[in-house]
């Protein structure tokens, strides 16, 4: 109990820098973006330099961002974004296979190539546009509500609708094409 007289010591909490803040926010999202761009972009490669670019990206934004709870959200939309204009764009550099004799031992293969050329539906999904490619990935892969996807793409609700719609009829046509999907 503090009597009449008595001296209140007052201290504060040193403060987070920018630097180590932003660091404890991105380092758990990371893994996560990794993946996300693997899926999108089908290359471990072009994975990797998109959440390069995506992290620089939003080190340059950070001090901009102004609700730290959304961070995941935020660095999810620089991501995506990220990949959407590597699809648009094309990666400008033209990969050629590699005949048997020099082709990459197993264990170095590209792993979201491997996955995606093992399953039917995320080869389709590559044929989409950019725009469906992106909805379908934070959709099916993240899990993430439609509400929650058009904040992180900064779309209206009813385009990220529209685009899921598309994109499943799309890709169900294929199937059906196909003749992979049974009824």
């Amino acid at each position: 109990m503090i009597g009449e007289g008595a001296v209140r010591v007052a201290f504060t909490v040193p403060r987070e820098d920018g630097a180590s803040a932003f660091v404890r926010l991105v380092r758990p999202e990371l893994p996560g973006a990794y993946r996300l761009a693997g899926f999108l972009l089908r290359d471990a490669v072009d994975a990797e330099d998109a959440t390069q670019d995506a992290l620089e990206k939003a080190w340059q934004a950070w001090p901009k961002l102004r609700e730290t709870d959304r961070f995941g959200a935020w660095f999810d939309r620089i991501v995506v974004n990220v990949c959407r204009d590597r699809l648009r764009h094309g990666r400008g550099v033209r990969v050629l296979e590699l005949d048997d004799e020099m082709a990459i031992p197993p264990h170095a293969r590209d792993p979201f190539r491997d996955a995606l050329a093992r399953d039917e539906v995320g080869r389709l999904v590559g044929t989409l546009p950019p725009d469906q490619q992106m909805v379908v990935a934070l959709r099916f892969w993240r899990d993430l509500p439609l509400e929650e996807i058009a904040q992180r793409l900064d779309l209206p609700l009813g385009t990220v609708k529209s685009r899921l719609h598309y994109a499943m009829r799309a890709l169900r046509k294929e199937l059906d094409r196909q003749g992979k999907v049974s009824r």
